[in-house]
């Protein structure tokens, strides 16, 4: 018996399999997970060093130079590019494609720890960080009241911001502005 001859002489059977076909498909519809951003994550590792009151220069020799120093003999460094501002040093090490960005941020903490004690005095602990596509923020908001800036900012770092940390999928609130900002 083909099968033109079973959908012929039994119908129901057809219906009933197409019914269950149908009923599949829509179960695994819903079983699909998709993202805007897939979770792809650069090898890439930042370390962010803030020196406050130091001029590029001072940055640069004191403080810049010293990481990358240390961060250059990790195992599977591709390149290691540095920035010094007013302040403030940025220095990103990119990884080879092979490499496994968890434990190389775990040799680069290692690596910038021991260093630490070089640092000159009133720099502040170096942070470091791997760079993912999906920590980069989505939203920013502003918000803007009749008050003074002391007490708005205040009010939003306990108040606002506690709430909106709650929110599902909310990783992290940075709040500029009022005291921080000055």
């Amino acid at each position: 018996m083909t099968i033109t001859e079973l959908s012929i002489k039994r119908p129901s059977l057809v219906i009933i399999v197409f019914s269950a076909l149908i009923v599949l498909g829509l179960f695994a519809f819903r079983q699909l997970k998709y993202e805007l951003l897939p979770k792809i994550s650069p090898p890439i590792i930042t370390i962010t060093t803030i020196y406050p009151g130091a001029s590029p220069n001072e940055v640069e020799t004191g403080v810049t130079k010293l990481i990358e120093d240390a961060v250059s003999g990790m195992d599977k460094v591709s390149d290691v590019r540095s920035s010094s501002s007013e302040g403030v040093s940025f220095v990103t090490v990119e990884l080879l494609q092979s490499a496994n960005t968890d434990l190389s941020l775990q040799d680069a903490q290692r690596k910038v720890g021991q260093i630490t004690s070089q640092l000159p005095s009133g720099t502040k602990a170096p942070t470091i960080s791997k760079f993912a596509l999906d920590e980069i923020p989505i939203l920013r908001m502003g918000i803007s009241a009749d008050m003074d800036s002391k007490r708005f900012y205040q009010f939003a770092k306990d108040k606002i911001q506690p709430l909106l940390s709650r929110v599902p999928g909310v990783g992290q609130i940075v709040l500029v502005g009022g005291e921080e900002g000055k």
